[in-house]
């Protein structure tokens, strides 16, 4: 058993990001509330998003706990843009998952937005978190997360509903 670690070890440290990401990001333009920003992070389960700028580019992120710093202040005055750090850690697809665990950790942060780049572009694609790198340590692999999962299985009912069949489901995603 003890000759299978090593093999273990040196598949880890070759997978690349692109193979455990969160295909997907959960965004917001910079001039979406407080309260907006929390009601997309609740309503897809995330501890944090990307916030986008016109051009769709990531110019930053929002966690909960940047988020709970305004708590008790009227959110209908708070933007993205005045919550968001914009210092934003990202990688590409193809990066190496030890390198993007090792950028974490020497940064502090919980998580790495994946970015794709083209010209001055940075698009954000997907995310990676310390939540992925503790599901790789215990040998799980699939990158979606069971939030994803609702996620996608409550997008493709509602894509799938007819307009007079919707009625039910009008409004509860108006403000995402």
């Amino acid at each position: 058993m003890t000759a299978l670690l090593p093999d273990t070890k040196d598949k880890a440290m070759e997978k690349i990001i692109r193979d455990v990401m969160h295909r997907g990001v959960v965004t917001c333009g910079v001039d979406k509330t407080a309260a907006e920003v929390a009601r997309i992070m609740l309503d897809n389960d995330v501890s944090a998003l990307v916030v986008i700028d016109e051009r769709l580019n990531a110019c930053g992120i929002i966690s909960k706990t940047d988020l709970i710093g305004y708590y008790g202040k009227d959110l209908a005055l708070i933007t993205a843009e005045d919550i968001m750090s914009p210092k934003i850690l990202t990688v590409s697809p193809d990066t190496l998952v030890y390198e993007a665990v090792q950028l974490m950790l020497a940064h502090r942060v919980h998580q790495l937005v994946i970015v794709t780049q083209a010209d001055a572009h940075r698009r954000p694609v997907a995310i990676f978190t310390t939540g992925d790198a503790v599901a790789l340590m215990a040998g799980k692999s699939d990158p979606q997360s069971e939030a994803q999962m609702r996620c996608s299985e409550c997008l493709r009912k509602i894509l799938s509903i007819g307009p007079d069949e919707g009625a039910e489901y009008k409004g509860q995603y108006e403000n995402s």
